[in-house]
């Protein structure tokens, strides 16, 4: 019986009432969910460990979030020393674009993994695209798609079954998730996920190999969204070509807004054409060369 691995983790934040500063901040909320077969995930964690030892010369416990990249890139950008307390501070030596580098070619992994499946969901956290619901529903909404994706999935492999994994995240979210979890079960009929584990279990250590890529794939589709040179890249080469697809759509698919609508779907459309219609030189950009042509004292850490 072919048993696979489901790994779902966030980029961005919502809230039901949003203000102008909040949704400038947070203009999109992602989710994805990277799924593979067991045997096949082994094996990955076993590469992305060497990749942490080998390539970063790091600890195979130190995490390596894609938001981490973002956050020293503005410590550089002002000029800051990196707070000692901060979960990236012991990768402040790292060059940016090494970062990068590492998780392409973890994305790169997922590339050529035969069994691999990636959804990506996104809500639009402007109030003119999406009405102010609770948390509740947008976080149901987004992984009631990602089940019901993964459930067609499962039926198209004889005997298959998928247990899904979450990335841990603040108690008060963790309980919204739970939540969730529990309605959408509660309220499908028994019959609905025969190919998934009803049950939910959490990842506790941010730096295994199935959270870290899930975390990765959300955060290269939100910055993909703003238009990001580095999430525009992985996207395309990376990210994009396991994404799931039904009658070769992508759309509504394994990339989907939520809530559905056609007027949100179109505006994601015309983001991913200017995604498609980037040239190479536009997104293959140098984080070291964007930080030295905005020169700022950068102050260093003893």
């Amino acid at each position: 019986m072919p048993v696979f691995f489901g790994f779902s983790d966030e980029s961005g934040k919502y809230k039901k009432e949003r203000s102008d500063k909040f949704i400038s901040k947070n203009p999109f909320y992602c989710r994805s969910a990277v799924i593979i077969e067991a045997h096949d995930w082994m094996k990955l964690r076993e590469k992305f460990f060497l990749l942490k030892k080998n390539f970063l010369k790091i600890g195979l416990h130190q995490p390596v979030k894609w938001s981490y990249i973002w956050s020293l890139y503005k410590h550089f950008q002002k000029g800051e020393k990196i707070p000692r307390h901060k979960p990236y501070f012991p990768l402040r030596n790292h060059p940016l674009d090494k970062l990068v580098d590492f998780i392409r070619k973890v994305l790169q992994l997922l590339c050529e993994c035969p069994s691999c499946r990636l959804i990506l969901t996104l809500t639009f956290n402007d109030r003119q695209k999406t009405e102010p619901l609770e948390i509740n529903e947008i976080v149901k909404l987004h992984m009631s798609h990602i089940f019901d994706m993964s459930e067609k999935e499962m039926l198209k492999i004889p005997e298959s079954v998928c247990v899904f994994f979450m990335s841990r995240e603040e108690p008060a979210l963790e309980r919204i998730i739970k939540k969730a979890f529990f309605e959408i079960h509660q309220e499908s009929s028994p019959q609905k996920y025969l190919r998934i584990k009803n049950s939910l279990n959490f990842e506790y250590f941010t730096q295994t190999f199935g959270g870290q890529a899930a975390d990765y794939c959300a955060g290269v589709l939100n910055g993909c969204l703003r238009l990001y040179p580095q999430s525009i890249d992985l996207l395309r080469h990376q990210v994009w070509p396991r994404i799931i697809q039904e009658k070769n759509r992508v759309l509504g698919y394994g990339l989907t807004e939520l809530p559905k609508n056609s007027k949100n779907r179109a505006y994601l459309k015309n983001i991913l054409d200017k995604v498609w219609a980037a040239e190479e030189k536009e997104y293959r950009v140098s984080l070291a060369e964007r930080l030295k042509s905005k020169p700022l004292q950068r102050k260093t850490n003893n």
